[in-house]
Parts: C-alpha cells; sequence; structure tokens
C-alpha cells in the first residue's frame, strides 16, 4: 500500500475560503498543528514495513517531518510540492474559483506519476486533517485484498450526504468490516488501484489546476465508489464530521 500524506502546516484555519495563515480552532477547540499530527498518527496502526508513505510536503517544518519519520513503521519519503502563494504568481486564472486552498496540480501531477509505476498497488491519498479509527487502514486492505473491487474507496461518511442528495439513494453491501454502502462524490481523501487513477489522469489533472473536485461525479459513477457506514474516518472540521461515532473520545487517545 502507498499512502500519499498531503501535509500542510501553513493552513491554520479552517475552511478553503481564505489563504488559511491565521491560527483558529478547526474543530471543538483544537488547532491545525496538533490535529495534523494526530491525524498522522491515527493511520498508523495498520502500516507496516511493507508499505510506503510519502509526505506531500506543503510547507511542513523540518522538525514535524522528522517527526513523522520517526513515527511510522513503513518505508517514508517526502516529496516537496510548491506553496499556493507560488502555484498563484504564474496560474493564468488565479481568481478562477474562490476555493484557493485545494489548488494543487503538483500534487495531481506526483499522484500520476505514482499511479503510472504502481498500477496494480492500493494507493490512498490522505489530507492531513482526517482522524482515523484503528482499523480503518485494514478495513480499506481487506476490500481490495479479498473481492475483485477496482473502485474507490473513501473511509469517511460525510453528513450532509443524508440531507443534500434530493434522491438519497445508494446500494448497500456487506462487507468483512460492516456495511458498506454507493457514494457520489467525495473530496481528495481516497483511495483506489493505481490503474483506476490512471483512468481519470486528465480529470485529475484539470482538477489540481482549478481546485474541482467535482471529477469525482464522473469517476464514482463510472468506476463506482464505496464509503463505510460508520464511517471509519471524519475529516476534522465543524459541519464535517463523520456520524455515530465519538470522535473527540479517539483524538484524546492518541498520545504524542
Amino acid at each position: 500500500m502507498i499512502v500519499l500524506f498531503r501535509s500542510c502546516e501553513a493552513n491554520l484555519s479552517p475552511g478553503s475560503l481564505s489563504e488559511g495563515f491565521e491560527d483558529k480552532p478547526r474543530w471543538n477547540g483544537h488547532g491545525k498543528l496538533e490535529i495534523l499530527r494526530k491525524c498522522y498518527l491515527s493511520i498508523q496502526a495498520d502500516l507496516d514495513e511493507r508499505d510506503l508513505i510519502i509526505v506531500v510536503d506543503d510547507r511542513t517544518t523540518p522538525d514535524t517531518l522528522e517527526w513523522m519519520k520517526l513515527n511510522t513503521k513503513a518505508q517514508f519519503r517526502v516529496k516537496s510540492i510548491r506553496s499556493l502563494d507560488d502555484l498563484r504568481k504564474t496560474h493564468p486564472y488565479p481568481n478562477y474559483h474562490p476555493v484557493t486552498a485545494n489548488s494543487c496540480p503538483d500534487l495531481m501531477e506526483y499522484l500520476v506519476e505514482v499511479a503510472t509505476s504502481n498500477p496494480d498497488e492500493l494507493i490512498y491519498v490522505c489530507e492531513d486533517d482526517y482522524l482515523h479509527l484503528n482499523d480503518a487502514i485494514s478495513a480499506m486492505r481487506a476490500l481490495y485484498k479479498e473481492s475483485n473491487y477496482e473502485g474507490f474507496y473513501v473511509p469517511y461518511d460525510y453528513p450532509d450526504r443524508y440531507f443534500v442528495d434530493n434522491d438519497k439513494k445508494a446500494e448497500i453491501i456487506m462487507g468483512k468490516y460492516g456495511h458498506l454502502r454507493s457514494i457520489p462524490s467525495a473530496t481528495l481523501t481516497i483511495a483506489t488501484l493505481g490503474k483506476t487513477w490512471l483512468k481519470f489522469k486528465y480529470d485529475l489533472l484539470r482538477s489540481g489546476a482549478f481546485a474541482d473536485d467535482t471529477w469525482t461525479w464522473k469517476a464514482f459513477k463510472q468506476a463506482g465508489a464505496l464509503c463505510p457506514i460508520p464511517g471509519h474516518a471524519t475529516h476534522l472540521q465543524d459541519g464535517c464530521i463523520t456520524p455515530v461515532i465519538n470522535w473527540e473520545m479517539v483524538y484524546d487517545s492518541i498520545r504524542y
């Protein structure tokens, strides 16, 4: 398994409609720097020396990168990418979209590169503010290892799926770790096989340039996408918390 863990210590404030440099609580009074470390630790229980974690570094301090290296059993690499400030200096349409924090062509280009070299490997793109249950990675891995599934998988269950989607239709199946439901879209914390990522190569590159997550609607409809219910992870931002699980208890149980 390959994990691309996108890490940014400069984007401190919640949301993605601002530059993000003001240090404000993200969730339940917790700040970004603490959240980043606890979310990183939350995926470590199920990783070992056969796995590879690549920290996609967007202004992460050297001290934090060294701490990450010391706190994983997986093989460890760092891929540094250009900052948002640098990207906007050369972007042909810097004000094209109000959501600026997710504009990341370097990440998408690197994802395509990794997928091209590892078409049959499970590749999990994980942003740095998603907290996981202990068996979240095991459940993800089992879905692909024990079946012929080649679609997308997201470990979190956004609450708006239960009131924004007017159709409210989902396919429910039983997996080794519980029930799974079909979903129509997601943000960029997603897993699938390298060859499935590559089927949507140009959609990924476009989304990196223009902060556009709508590619997932097309990709999920064509390839399929599942998430566990209850979710095995959550986005630690107010309004985005996966239902049912006591995430404060999970958060408090992680020590560093």
